[in-house]
């Protein structure tokens, strides 16, 4: 467990990573020529440490009850393999 001091600094990088990330968003939404949306999807209970990304994008969306949302195009960056 990071101290309080650690846990600050960690929350600041995130900070940057994230405006990061925004910026990434809006060059790929001006190369792809439109809107697109760059989501982080982070679990809020337990039971989620030793999940892949895949299976927590698919509890997120629902797509064991929905199926996958056919009017989208679905890529997730951080795919373990």
């Amino acid at each position: 467990m990071p101290t309080d001091e650690e846990q600050a600094l960690l929350d600041l990088q995130v900070a940057d990573w994230t405006m990061e990330l925004q910026g990434l968003a809006g060059k790929i939404a001006t190369a792809k020529g439109r809107n697109c949306a760059i989501v982080l999807i982070e679990p809020k209970g337990e039971g989620y440490e030793d999940v892949c990304p895949q299976l927590i994008v698919e509890d997120a969306l629902g797509v064991l009850s929905r199926g996958w949302p056919s009017a989208f195009s679905v890529t997730i960056l951080n795919r373990s393999d």
